[in-house]
C-alpha cells in the first residue's frame, strides 16, 4: 500500500445550515477558503484529489486547479443523480467511490483544516495490519469523551456496491454504515487536529 494508490476526497456537498446557508468550504478561514486547508493536507499525502460539491462547482474547480494538475485531479462532482436530494455525506461518499480510480479513498469533510500530516500513512498501515476495508480516526480513545470521526476515513473501493445497496434501502448515517463493514479505528492523540469548523462562531474564535 502506498499513497499513489489513494485518492484524497473532500466532502463539500452540505447545505451549510450551521453557517447560515453559506457554502461552508468557501467561507474564509485565516484569509483562505476553509476547504483549501483540507485539500492541501490531502495533496501532501495522496496521489490524486477530488471533491464532492453540490453548488459553486466552478469555485471548487478553481481551488482544485490551484493545488493539483490535470494528471492528479479527480475532478469536482455533484452527487450522482440517484443519490441526490439533501441525503448527507453518505451520498458524497458514494459519488466519490464511483468516480475514484484508485483502490483506496481518503474522505475528509471540508471543515477540518488541521488534519495530521501522517493521517493517510497511519490509516493505511492500520488497514494493512487489520485487513480492514475502512479505517476511522478516533480521538480521546478509552475516555468518556472518546470520539470516532466517521466522515474522515480511509475506504476501500470494494465497499461501493454494498454501500449503494444500503443507501437505496434507507441508510443515511455514516457511523451505522461504517460499523456494518469490515472496519477498524485508530487512535490519534491530538483531538484538535480533527476539530470541525462548522459554525461561524467557531471560525471567528479561531482567527
Amino acid at each position: 500500500m502506498n499513497a499513489t494508490n489513494v485518492t484524497g476526497w473532500l466532502l463539500a456537498g452540505g447545505e451549510g445550515r450551521r453557517m447560515q446557508g453559506q457554502d461552508k468550504g468557501l467561507v474564509s478561514y485565516r484569509d483562505r477558503p476553509l476547504a483549501a486547508w483540507s485539500l492541501e493536507a490531502l495533496n501532501a499525502q495522496c496521489g490524486r484529489l477530488g471533491i464532492s460539491a453540490n453548488r459553486n462547482l466552478s469555485a471548487y474547480r478553481h481551488l482544485l486547479d490551484n493545488i493539483t494538475d490535470a494528471s492528479t485531479s479527480g475532478g469536482v462532482w455533484p452527487d450522482d443523480p440517484d443519490v441526490q436530494g439533501s441525503h448527507g455525506p453518505l451520498a458524497g461518499i458514494i459519488t466519490a467511490l464511483r468516480h475514484t480510480d484508485t483502490e483506496w479513498l481518503m474522505v475528509v469533510p471540508c471543515d477540518m483544516p488541521h488534519l495530521p500530516q501522517d493521517l493517510v500513512a497511519r490509516l493505511m498501515q492500520c488497514a494493512a495490519q487489520t485487513n480492514a476495508d475502512i479505517v476511522i480516526p478516533c480521538t480521546q480513545s478509552g475516555t468518556p469523551d472518546e470520539r470516532h470521526h466517521w466522515v474522515c476515513g480511509l475506504i476501500n473501493k470494494r465497499v461501493c456496491p454494498d454501500t449503494v445497496s444500503q443507501f437505496v434501502n434507507g441508510e443515511r448515517k455514516v457511523g451505522h454504515w461504517v460499523r456494518s463493514q469490515r472496519w477498524s479505528s485508530l487512535a490519534f492523540s491530538d483531538a484538535s487536529a480533527f476539530t470541525n469548523m462548522n459554525t461561524l462562531e467557531t471560525l471567528r474564535g479561531q482567527h
